[in-house]
């Protein structure tokens, strides 16, 4: 059996996406069974959020959800989807997106571990374009 090991510090994610990185498409591998249809820790029960096919449908661009930092589950190494992604691992986003000033990108509400009020848990807000810079 081979163990892979995941720094969480320096953003990486079960599925190795990055944390703020932005992902297109609209079909992604589910986060909470790692993309095996199977909840891990359990005995062939299977995973509620891609119904057992290993692959969620998002649309738009997508970035790796801050609050559960791509894992799926809150708190982590539990059964219990993140409110947030519900469960995805992945957050819908519209361009262009910066981090967020009231958590500064946790996604987590300063003081408490709920998700941040301002950004929705996701740890980016839509930035907000000047009508001179878009000329």
């Amino acid at each position: 059996m081979v163990w892979k090991t995941f720094d969480f510090k320096s953003g990486g994610t079960r599925l190795g996406r990055k944390i703020g990185e932005i992902l297109e498409g609209d079909k992604f591998s589910c986060s909470l069974c790692s993309g095996t249809g199977i909840l891990p820790r359990t005995k062939g029960i299977k995973c509620p959020v891609c119904k057992g096919a290993g692959i969620v449908s998002l649309t738009g661009p997508a970035i790796v959800c801050a609050y559960c930092k791509g894992r799926g589950d809150y708190p982590p190494r539990t059964n219990i989807t993140c409110t947030v992604c519900a469960g995805k691992g992945l957050v819908s986003v519209t361009k262009p997106i910066e981090v967020c000033t009231h958590c500064r990108g946790t996604g987590a509400e300063p003081g408490n571990k709920l998700p941040c009020l301002k950004c929705r848990g996701k740890g980016v807000v839509t930035k907000k374009i000047n009508n001179q810079e878009r000329i």
